[in-house]
């Protein structure tokens, strides 16, 4: 694979133009008290081939914290980059642990309804960028992008009625040559994070 731009620089690098001003660190982003406030913002946040795991590991609760942190932690206008892994590949790792047997037991929110609790998080418009080929069929996940609204009400549950306007909304479909371009754009002149 090519190279196309060089090395990213570390923590201390003062480069503010992409690449050089992506950067990198291990957290926990799922902790089970809701956060009161966030420090960082973004334009971006990518989060693929995680929930399954914050699912597994911390229940509903952790993936709605999970969620609600990011929608807190994106500025108005920002975007959520979503690739969520099938159902069905929560059975084949149910037994790594009792914990997480408990939590596979106790789910209630399912991979495929994501779309419609981040609706009545507060994003307003989502759709369905490509699904990925992958020589294994596992891999083939849709990858979805949700929308921050420009300006952010007092109260970001939406009504039945807007939920149901902006799940109509969702049936378009853009290329995911678009979704790329659409990242790196928004990395050249903004603030990006991804949880991968």
């Amino acid at each position: 694979m090519q190279l196309c731009y060089g090395p990213l620089f570390g923590q201390g690098s003062n480069e503010t133009k992409f690449p050089n001003n992506v950067t990198f660190r291990k957290e926990n982003w799922v902790p089970l008290e809701e956060s009161k406030t966030v420090t960082e913002m973004f334009d971006v946040i990518m989060c693929l081939s995680v929930t399954k795991w914050v699912h597994l590991n911390w229940g509903d609760d952790g993936i709605k914290n999970l969620f609600k942190k990011m929608y807190q932690s994106i500025r108005p206008g920002g975007k959520l980059i979503l690739e969520c892994q099938h159902w069905k590949s929560y059975a084949r790792r149910k037994k790594l642990t009792s914990a997480i047997y408990k939590n596979y037991a106790e789910i209630q929110i399912m991979p495929h309804e994501f779309p419609q609790y981040l609706m009545t998080i507060g994003f307003v418009d989502w759709q369905t960028l490509g699904t990925p080929y992958h020589s294994q069929k596992g891999f083939r996940r849709p990858i979805w992008i949700f929308s921050k609204p420009q300006t952010t009400s007092a109260n970001p549950i939406l009504s039945p009625e807007n939920s149901a306007q902006s799940s109509q909304q969702s049936s378009r479909v853009a290329p995911l040559s678009q979704a790329v371009k659409s990242v790196y754009l928004t990395a050249n002149s903004g603030h990006m994070m991804a949880l991968l």
